[in-house]
C-alpha cells in the first residue's frame, strides 16, 4: 500500500523555508565534487570509526555560461562533452579550456547534406577501445556517429532506422548498445507539438559494419527523460506526468511495463544501485523513493497506476533537476534550481550542503 509522502505546503514564513535557507548560508563542512569525484567523495574513510567521510575541494572550471543543459562526462572523468551551436564541444575538466569543437554535418537527403545538424543526445564511450576516448553523438537527421575525443576525428557512422534518438543511455552491459527514444514522424498536416509526440523506447546495437539491430521495448508519448538500471534489466521514461518502468525479461525479449499517472510534474528520474528503488524527483522539490524494482513488487504482468510503497525526501524548495546515488547507495546527491548541492546520508538521514554554486545545477 502506499505510504503517505506529503508534507504540508512551505510558505515564505515557514520553519521548513527558514531552515532551507539557513542550509544555504551556512553550508556544512565538507565540500563535495562534481561528478568526477563525486562517488570518491562519499565513500567512508577506511579504519575511521566514527564514518566520516572523505572530503575534496569544489573548483571551478568555468566562468560564464556554456550550456543549459546538463553536461556528459568520459568514463575516466578528464573530459566533459556539450552540445554547443550545433558542434560538439570537448572540454577539458582540469581547467575547462575547449580540445575540440567538431561540427556536425547532416547526412541523408541531398538537400540538406552538408548542413549543420542538432545534436540529441550526447554519450562517451564506456570501452575506452584501444586507449581512444571516445563519444557517441545521436543527431536530428537519424543519424549515431562515434568520434574520437581528443583527435576530433569521425571512427564510425550509423544510420537509424524509423527515426531519430532524442534521448539515449548507454547498456551498462553491452558494448556499443543504448536504450533510446526514438522520435516517431509525425503524421501529415500535423503541427509540431512535443508533448504530444510519438516515441518508441529502443534498445539498439550499432555493428562494426554499419549496421543497425532494432528492438522496440515500449511506445510513450511526450518523453522528456529516460534512465536505465546498471543491470540493463530495468529502464524507466517519463513525460510531464507520467511515468513508465519496464521489465526487459532476459533471453525470452518479454517486456513487462508498468505506468503511473502523476499529480506532480516530473523533473528526473535515478535508479537505486543496490536496493529496488526508483527516485523521483519532481517541480515541488520533492525526491521520492518508489520501491518498484522487483517483479516480487510489481508482478510479471502490465499494471496502471498499481499501489507502491513509496516514501519522500524533501529539502529543496523549488524544482529538482537531478540525482545521483554513490556506488554503494548509501550516499545521494541532488540538486537544483536554488544551486545548492545536497548530499544525503541516507543510513543516518543527515544531510550536507554546498551552497550559492550561482546558477541552476542540471546534473
Amino acid at each position: 500500500m502506499d505510504v503517505d509522502d506529503t508534507s504540508p505546503q512551505d510558505t515564505v514564513t515557514s520553519g521548513a523555508q527558514r531552515r532551507r535557507n539557513k542550509a544555504a548560508n551556512n553550508p556544512v563542512e565538507p565540500t563535495v565534487a562534481p561528478p568526477a569525484a563525486a562517488a570518491a567523495a562519499t565513500q567512508p574513510i577506511e579504519g575511521d570509526e566514527d564514518d566520516t567521510y572523505r572530503t575534496v575541494d569544489l573548483k571551478r572550471v568555468s566562468g560564464g555560461t556554456l550550456t543549459h543543459d546538463a553536461v556528459v562526462f568520459s568514463s575516466d572523468s578528464s573530459l566533459f562533452f556539450l552540445a554547443k551551436d550545433n558542434a560538439l564541444a570537448v572540454y577539458n575538466v582540469e581547467n575547462a579550456e575547449i580540445i575540440q569543437s567538431i561540427a556536425i554535418k547532416h547526412i541523408g537527403k541531398k538537400k540538406m547534406a552538408g548542413q549543420a545538424t542538432t545534436i540529441h543526445a550526447i554519450v562517451a564511450d564506456p570501452s575506452q577501445t584501444e586507449g581512444r576516448r571516445g563519444v557517441y553523438t545521436f543527431c536530428a537527421d537519424s543519424s549515431a556517429r562515434l568520434w574520437d575525443a581528443d583527435t576530433g576525428c569521425l571512427v564510425s557512422e550509423w544510420r537509424l532506422p524509423g527515426g531519430s534518438a532524442v534521448y539515449a543511455e548507454a547498456d551498462p552491459t553491452r558494448i556499443n548498445a543504448f536504450y533510446c527514444a526514438m522520435r516517431q514522424p509525425a503524421a501529415k498536416n500535423q503541427r509540431p507539438n512535443l508533448d504530444k509526440a510519438r516515441y518508441m523506447i529502443s534498445r539498439i546495437t550499432l555493428v562494426d559494419d554499419g549496421s543497425v539491430q532494432t528492438e522496440a521495448l515500449f511506445k510513450m508519448t511526450g518523453v522528456v527523460g529516460l534512465c536505465v538500471r546498471g543491470d540493463s534489466e530495468w529502464v524507466a521514461a517519463y513525460s510531464k506526468f507520467r511515468v513508465v518502468l519496464a521489465q526487459v525479461r532476459g533471453g525470452s525479449g518479454q517486456v513487462v511495463q508498468h505506468t503511473w499517472s502523476m499529480t506532480e510534474r516530473v523533473s528526473t528520474l535515478a535508479f537505486h544501485p543496490a536496493e529496488p528503488v526508483l527516485a523521483v524527483g519532481d517541480w515541488r522539490g520533492r525526491i521520492v523513493f518508489w520501491h518498484c524494482v522487483d517483479e516480487q513488487l510489481v508482478g510479471i504482468q502490465p499494471t496502471t497506476d498499481l499501489q507502491i510503497t513509496r516514501n519522500s525526501h524533501h529539502w529543496h524548495a523549488h524544482r529538482v533537476n537531478s540525482v545521483a546515488f554513490a556506488e554503494s547507495g548509501t550516499t545521494m546527491l541532488s540538486g537544483g534550481e536554488e544551486g545548492v548541492l545536497v548530499l544525503w546520508q541516507l543510513v543516518t538521514g543527515s544531510r550536507s550542503f554546498v551552497p550559492r554554486l550561482g546558477s541552476d545545477i542540471m546534473g
